[in-house]
C-alpha cells in the first residue's frame, strides 16, 4: 500500500489548472522532466502516468527505474503557488488488458488519432512541501541566521517608519 497522501495532493490533482510534471533520470543520471496532463491518483493511491510514445525518454527512464528500483519525482504546482514534490517508485507498467483499454479510450477521446504506449503506476514514498510561502517561514524559523543581511536592514527600516508619528 502506498504512502498516506496529504489532502493537498488530491486538491491539486482535482484542479484542472494544476501543472503536473513527471521527472526521471537517464542511465547516466541526467534529469528529464515532462508535463503529464493525464496524471492522477487511482483508487489504490498510486499515481497513474500515461505515456503516449513507446520510444520516449520518459518511458525508457521509467522502465529502467522499475527494473532497478530507482525513484522518479512528481511535481504538482497549483495556480495559487501551492507546490508539492512526491518521490515515488514505478511499480507496474501496463501495456495491455482492460485497464490499458480504458485509458487508451480516454487518450483517443482527448487527442483523437493518438497512441498509448504504457500506463505507469508510481508508488509514492516521500512527500515534500515546496510551497514557497510555507517553506520560507520554515526556513526562517529553523535557520534564522541564513536570512540575507539586506532583508534584515530593510525589515528594521520598515519597523522604524511605522514607529514614527
Amino acid at each position: 500500500m502506498p504512502l498516506t497522501l496529504q489532502p493537498i495532493i488530491r486538491l491539486l490533482l482535482d484542479d484542472t489548472g494544476t501543472t503536473r510534471i513527471v521527472a526521471t533520470t537517464s542511465e547516466d543520471g541526467s534529469p528529464y522532466a515532462v508535463i503529464s496532463p493525464f496524471l492522477h491518483l487511482n483508487h489504490d493511491g498510486f499515481f497513474v502516468h500515461l505515456e503516449l510514445l513507446e520510444t520516449s525518454i520518459t518511458n525508457r527512464n521509467l522502465l529502467r527505474n522499475l527494473w532497478f528500483d530507482r525513484k522518479a519525482a512528481i511535481n504538482l504546482t497549483g495556480k495559487d503557488g501551492r507546490s508539492v514534490l512526491v518521490k515515488g517508485v514505478p511499480v507496474k507498467a501496463i501495456i495491455s488488458g482492460p485497464i490499458f483499454s480504458e485509458y487508451y479510450t480516454k487518450v483517443r477521446q482527448a487527442f483523437g488519432d493518438a497512441d498509448l504506449s504504457t500506463v505507469w503506476l508510481i508508488k509514492p514514498v516521500e512527500i515534500v512541501n515546496e510551497t514557497y510561502a510555507e517553506r520560507k517561514i520554515e526556513e526562517e524559523t529553523q535557520y534564522p541566521f541564513s536570512v540575507h543581511l539586506d532583508r534584515l536592514v530593510n525589515r528594521k527600516k520598515s519597523t522604524q517608519k511605522k514607529d514614527r508619528p
